[in-house]
């Protein structure tokens, strides 16, 4: 097999994912390349971009999206805004990719390779899983650093409610009921064309500084973030929001990125005057309603243990921290 590894540019994957989209796995919505170029642009100082294309025999077998820092080789992201990170390889060539990968970073001096945000489904496990000739380099280790919850989507409201144990499904027509009972007027809807969440993103950090806890998380970079990436990728079509509107007054709202027939559910905020009525829980309720009736097969609730993921039906799964002494 003859390997050839290029250095690339974060705009290069721009061309590559349009050119080479349905060949290669993007395994994720966190691995486009508009999310890691909104990444790059508010958390790339002091990072070294060490971005390869492989290549077997003029085949383009996967785009490794690397940075580099002080010998230790890492993807591109951070594990506080990237639920998930990954490599983009050709499915079935996980083996081949990183036996090319490898040994290029040894050679550019790097000692270390350190994989944040690994999925058990990631490439490198994809890789392990399957290898027959990949040699795992000494001093490898990985370790459990989160977990995410994932809902597969039945095909029914109803379905999902007999899903929920009885205490939850009690729980979750209640609150539908009280919202229905205490309101004058209420409805849920969703913004998914571009210009209209573009419009909705002043309002939508409204809702995040109303709670201490998310008004400290949203520095003035922070928030330059949070805007850039919903721009970029609303206008592929991928950013959204859930909007719930109590009397004419935004009550809650969650953001969330539609890719693949998955939804990610990537923050949410309320308007704390509508607390007593669960409004933040119910906009995501409210979502799990709209992606059953769109079709979407998989509700990711993503990062973090919030009690009310596994009572909304989220399956944990484990997220781990790979590291490798190259």
């Amino acid at each position: 097999m003859a390997f050839e590894l290029h250095e690339e540019s974060i705009d290069a994957l721009l061309d590559y994912h349009a050119e080479k989209g349905p060949a290669l796995n993007w395994p994720h919505v966190f691995t486009l390349p508009a999310w890691l170029q909104s990444w790059w642009g508010a958390f790339g100082q002091g990072f070294n971009p060490c971005l390869y294309s492989v290549w077997e025999d003029r085949e383009l077998i996967g785009l490794a999206p690397l940075m580099g820092k002080e010998g230790t080789a890492c993807l591109i992201g951070s594990a506080d805004v990237c639920d998930y990170l990954d490599f983009i390889i050709q499915p079935g060539r996980e083996e081949a990719f990183f036996q090319a990968v490898l040994p290029v970073l040894q050679e550019k001096g790097f000692k270390k390779l350190v994989l944040k945000a690994q999925r058990p489904d990631s490439a490198f496990f994809t890789a392990l899983s399957r290898s027959s000739g990949f040699t795992i380099p000494a001093g490898f280790l990985f370790m459990r650093e989160d977990e995410s919850f994932e809902l597969p989507l039945p095909g029914t409201w109803e379905d999902y409610l007999a899903f929920l144990s009885k205490k939850q499904r009690h729980e979750v027509r209640r609150k539908l009921r009280r919202l229905e009972r205490e309101t004058t007027n209420y409805r849920y809807y969703l913004l998914e064309e571009n210009s209209a969440v573009q419009e909705f993103i002043p309002s939508f950090f409204e809702l995040l500084q109303d709670h201490p806890e998310k008004a400290e998380f949203l520095t003035p970079q922070m928030e330059r973030y949070f805007r850039t990436l919903i721009e970029n990728l609303a206008r592929e079509g991928l950013a959204c929001f859930g909007l719930l509107e109590i009397d004419g007054t935004n009550a809650a709202a969650v953001l969330y990125f539609d890719y693949r027939e998955h939804i990610y559910l990537y923050n949410s905020g309320f308007n704390s005057a509508y607390r007593p009525l669960s409004a933040g829980l119910l906009s995501k309720v409210l979502l799990i309603q709209r992606a059953i009736e769109q079709d979407r097969q998989v509700y990711d609730f993503l990062k973090g243990r919030e009690v009310y993921k596994s009572r909304l039906g989220g399956t944990g799964i484990p997220v781990y921290r790979v590291e490798l002494k190259l």
